[in-house]
Order: structure tokens, then sequence, then C-alpha cells
């Protein structure tokens, strides 16, 4: 009865009357409880649902206490590890468009310290141009780096491309005013071959592409995205600045059509509005006209630039002076250098000199040095050189002037004639020449005239030979004592050519061959001969008496060696 007393009364209560005590029971109307009852039963709805109310649920957990940071963060953690682990380019990609922003902010400070050092590397630039911005620096507003950079940097983005990078397909183009046209999906189906060519012949990285192409006076500069490619056809010498332009306008794009580019499917349109973030790429810049260079500046450039020059100038040529001066006296008979130093615009020398040596100052002279450039500081010692020696002897001994010195082996040779009185002294005082040992009179003959005898001149002139080797003009220290030896000789030829009424002269004969370059061959000898002919003057005998001769060894009846300098004292 119960139930049929129920069923009567449903039937009597209308569907909006049940909705309204349905919503008088619940308090939720029937599309809240269809809600609901979606939410129930579809747990991805659920989560999405509650997805909103988490973070807050966590805030106010994290405020009663309940949990804390610490017991969060490992959970966090994990999952993020998990998270790059399993795809680090979809993190990459995420980050992309906020990255890079942060990245050129947090090296900034570094970049300007660098600027800054390398400022100071630009500023000791000493060359003329660079000379001429700094003395403009000086004479105007702007700095040297200021001026620098205007010089430096002339250049002008005439287009910019945006291209889709899985499909090389070109998303959007903007170009700069009265520049030409120009097949831009070309340039992204090259771009593109460039790359996959760049890939596949060098087996780079998937991550590595073409940053730049150059072709004369244009550049290409491409910025690569996670999705997209940002490249700009630039004319000129463009600065790196340029790429930050380009990096900034990339990553707008990605942060403003992500889910476009994800899910591109060749619709271009909707890429109409990135026109915002390329158009000011599209960058121009222009040297301003500088300020002509005032004429006082000009006129003190050139002071300063001649002054500079004078002071390097009498640098090298001091130092050339020196070192010249230096070389003269460790060559020169009787000196050893010890050191050398520059002290108060002169140079100090020290060492040691022989009382026989010639003096400093006369030394000097005959090179045509000034002594007011040197100092000497010079301790007396003995030398044993051959030519000190003999002065020694010339000295101590005091021979005639037909008597002459030679050295060798520690043997003091002496030749000429001379009083029987005078032998007996140098018999009797030789040993008060040190380095000396022993003497040799064997060519000393004994006069009481002083009438000389021909026969002994010529011959001891003859017996004289001096052979070099092939491109050699210089004598060695043996070829020295025995040129000396020849020259104490033909001295006495013009004294006896006075006394005797004669016109003897010294034939300096230089032996040669005509095999191989004979002209070449003829001049060297040419060389030798004068060279001693020149030797011979400087010695002390007349010129009228020398004379010069060049022979080959094949016309002479006994052939004599190459290379070879004697000589021969005929008549004139």
């Amino acid at each position: 009865m119960k139930e049929k007393d129920q069923t009567n009364t449903t039937e009597k209560l209308s569907a909006d009357q049940l909705q309204e005590l349905r919503e008088l029971v619940t308090g939720l109307d029937k599309l809240s409880l269809q809600r609901m009852q979606k939410l129930m039963a579809d747990p991805h709805e659920f989560a999405i649902e509650i997805s909103e109310l988490l973070p807050f649920s966590i805030r106010k957990l994290i405020e009663k206490g309940s949990i804390n940071m610490a017991d969060l963060l490992p959970f966090f953690e994990d999952l993020i590890q998990e998270s790059i682990e399993k795809n680090p380019q979809r993190l990459a990609d995420l980050l992309f468009p906020i990255m890079g922003s942060a990245i050129r902010k947090a090296v900034s400070e570094d970049l300007k310290r660098l600027i800054d050092s390398l400022n100071q590397g630009l500023e000791s630039g000493l060359s003329p141009k660079h000379l001429r911005w700094r003395f403009q620096a000086l004479f105007s507003s702007k700095s040297y780096v200021e001026i620098m950079l205007s010089h430096a940097y002339l250049y002008h983005v005439k287009h910019v491309f945006l291209i889709h990078r899985d499909t090389a397909l070109l998303l959007h183009h903007e170009k700069a005013e009265h520049v030409s046209d120009i097949e831009a999906d070309m340039i992204a189906s090259m771009l593109s071959a460039i790359t996959d060519f760049a890939k596949d012949s060098f087996h780079s990285d998937e991550q590595d592409a073409v940053d730049t192409i150059k072709i004369g006076e244009t550049n290409l500069w491409v910025e690569q995205g996670p999705h997209a490619i940002v490249a700009a056809v630039v004319e000129g010498n463009p600065p790196p600045d340029l790429r930050i332009e380009l990096k900034e306008a990339l990553e707008a794009v990605h942060y403003n059509h992500r889910p476009e580019l994800l899910n591109f499917e060749g619709e271009t349109e909707i890429f109409e509005h990135t026109s915002k973030f390329l158009k000011p790429c599209l960058i121009k810049e222009k040297k301003e006209k500088g300020k002509k260079t005032p004429l006082f500046a000009l006129m003190l450039l050139i002071i300063i630039l001649i002054g500079i020059g004078y002071w390097i100038y009498q640098n090298i040529q001091t130092h050339h002076t020196y070192a010249a001066a230096t070389e003269l006296f460790s060559s020169e008979s009787g000196y050893y250098l010890t050191k050398t130093e520059r002290q108060n615009g002169k140079l100090r020398i020290f060492g040691l000199k022989d009382e026989y040596a010639m003096e400093p100052s006369e030394l000097l002279q005959s090179k045509h040095f000034s002594e007011e450039q040197f100092e000497f500081v010079l301790r007396p010692f003995v030398s044993m050189d051959s030519m000190i020696i003999i002065r020694r002897a010339e000295a101590i001994l005091t021979p005639p002037e037909t008597v002459s010195f030679a050295f060798e082996k520690g043997i003091l040779q002496v030749s000429g004639h001379c009083k029987a009185e005078w032998k007996v002294s140098l018999e009797q005082h030789f040993n008060k020449v040190w380095g000396a040992h022993s003497i040799d009179t064997k060519q000393l003959k004994i006069t009481d005239k002083p009438v000389m005898d021909l026969s002994w001149i010529i011959g001891d002139i003859m017996k004289y030979k001096f052979v070099f080797d092939v491109n050699v003009l210089e004598m060695t220290e043996d070829q020295s004592d025995q040129f000396y030896k020849l020259t104490q000789t033909a001295n006495l030829l013009d004294e006896f050519n006075r006394l005797n009424n004669k016109q003897y002269k010294i034939l300096v004969q230089s032996i040669t061959s005509k095999a191989g370059n004979e002209a070449a061959n003829q001049r060297v000898a040419s060389i030798r001969a004068q060279t001693f002919l020149e030797l011979l003057k400087d010695a002390g005998v007349p010129e009228n008496l020398l004379e010069t001769r060049v022979i080959n060894t094949e016309e002479l009846v006994e052939p004599e060696e190459v290379r070879s300098v004697s000589f021969v004292v005929e008549e004139k």
C-alpha cells in the first residue's frame, strides 16, 4: 500500500518539480550534477579540475607546517632529472624563448669588462691611422673608441627570412625599403641544402648548423632555433650586436607562435604577424661625416712623427757606431776587451791594452769615429800578437831603416843590411823583447856602405806568393805576417832607385784560369791584385812603383797555381 502511494506521488510530480526538489536537497542544479558525475567517471577530467586547487592546497599545507620545502624538493628534482634524461631537447625547446635574454643579461657585465680591457689595448696602437683617430678624439667630444667604431662599422640589413626548421619552408619575409626583390624560397632551400651538405660531409652533430655564409661584401647570417630559423642578408661589415637582434627576434617568434610552429602543416598566413619581430632587424648604419682634423693637430702630429723618426734614426746610428767600434777594438792587435756598457750617452769600453798597441784616439780617428762618444777603462798587459812583438822589437832594438823584422813561432826573423856594430847589439839585447825566444839573422847582411844589393832586393820580393781558396780575398794570419815582411823589403826599392839612378817597379801579378766562367775569374783576379796594390800603398810603398797585371795560367810557359798573387821586379 505504501509503495503504491509512493508511485502515485511520483507520477503526480512533474519533471520540473523533481528538478526543483533535487536542487533543494543537493544544492546543485542539473548541469552541476552532470559535471560532477563526469568528474567522478573520468580521472583525466578530475585531474584537470583539481590542478588549479593543488598549488593553493600545497601552499596552505606549507603554511600550516604539515609539509615543508625540504620534503618537496627531492620529489621535483627527481621529476626534472627523469624528464631531462628521457628528452633533454624538449626542456631546451621550452626554455629557449626566455633563456637567451637571461644569459645575455648575466654576461653583460663580463662583456663590459672585456671591452674595457680591449679598449686599453686599442689605445696603445701606434699606426698612423690610430694616431689620427687619437688626435681627432682630443679635439672633439667623442671618445677614441667611438671614433674607431665609426670607421670600422658600415653595414645594411636588406632582407630577413623566417624559415621553418623541420620543413625548410619560408614562413615570412621582410625586406628593407628601396631594395630589390629576391627569391626568398630559393634562399630557404639553399640554406637547408648547405646545412644538410655540411652535416653529411663533415659528420657534424645534429645541433651543429651553418651560421655565416660570406660572398664578397654580402653576408648571410643565420640564427637557429628549436623550430624556426632567422636568416639575414647583410651587406658590409656588421657588428656582433646584430646577432643579438636576430636572437631576440627568433626568441619572440618561438614565445608567441610555439603551437603554430609545432603543428605547422604548410599554412604560412598565420605567420604574417611575425612582421613586428622581424622588421626591427632591418638595420642600416652609416658613418657620420667627421669633422676635419684641425691644422694645428696635423702640424703637431707631423712634428711628433719627425721627432720620433729622428730619435729612432739616432739610436740606430749610435748602435751601429758602437757595434763597429767594439768590433774594431776586438780585432785590433794589442787589445783584449772584457765588456762594454752605455753610460751618460757614451760607450764605456773595458779591457786590456799593450803599451805598443795603437792608441785608442789614433785608432778611432783612422776609422772616422768621434772620440766624444767613447770612454776607455784599459789596464796594461803584454800581448803576444805577432804585430805587437814586431813593434816591441822595433822600439827596443832601434833597427836602421835598411833592416826589417818578422815573427813566426817564437822566432824573431831579421832581414836587410846593417853595420856590424848593430848586429852585435841585436844579438846582445834581443832577449829583452817579450815573446821572442830566439832570432834568425840568415837574411841579415853586413855592409858599411849605404848602397843596396839589387839582387837581394829582387830575390826577396819575388819569393813571396799568396794562394787563396775559391772566392776568398782576405789573407790569413800567417799570410798577414808574410805580407808584413814583404812590405819591409818593398820599401827599400825607392831608396835604391834614388841612390843608383834606377827606375825599377813592383808588378803585382794575379794568376787565374780560363776554365769555368772566364769573365768572373778575370774580375775576381783583378780585384785581388788591386787589393794587394792598395795594401802596399798603405804600407808606404810609393804608388808610382806599383802596377797590377792579371795572367791566365794557360798562357805561362811554366803554369802557376790558380788564385795566387806573386810579385815581379822589373824596370819601367
